[in-house]
């Protein structure tokens, strides 16, 4: 009888873990309006966010569950960049790639792009990479 209370007692212990690391994982799960309030929050210039924007930006099959339009004032109208939200590293690397890889080239603009955890930051090459900094600290600090 004491083998099956020793038992239970351990299958409980296991439930209890796994019941606590995953609650704490959906609580942790952070929202791009979560960042843009970070942004905001501090000091950095940044309108808005816009709304869904993959269709009218051809963003369809990009594998990401969320995005926003960063628009930044200081740098021109429509000037800013992306905040992307993934699922997987693998898609998140992708996009990461397409941004980075036009710098390499002469021919297209350079753009600044951060990526951590499921989040991925491209911002203008209109933006100082000084700049570019001051946005990425605030997502390292999630």
């Amino acid at each position: 009888m004491s083998k099956y209370i020793g038992l239970f007692f351990l299958l409980g212990l296991i439930l209890s873990i796994t019941a606590a690391c995953s609650s704490s994982e959906s609580e942790s799960a952070i929202t791009l309006d979560d960042i843009f309030t970070e942004f905001q929050a501090a000091g950095l210039e940044i309108e808005a966010p816009t709304e869904s924007i993959s269709e009218e930006h051809g963003f369809t099959n990009v594998g990401f569950k969320d995005v926003r339009h960063i628009s930044v004032p200081a740098l021109g109208e429509g000037e800013g960049g992306y905040l992307f939200l993934f699922e997987n590293n693998t898609d998140l690397e992708k996009l990461k790639d397409f941004y980075e890889e036009p710098g390499k080239s002469t021919l297209m603009p350079n753009s600044h792009a951060y990526a951590q955890d499921n989040i991925l930051l491209q911002m203008s090459d209109q933006m100082s990479q000084t700049e570019f900094e001051r946005y990425v600290e605030v997502i390292k600090g999630l």
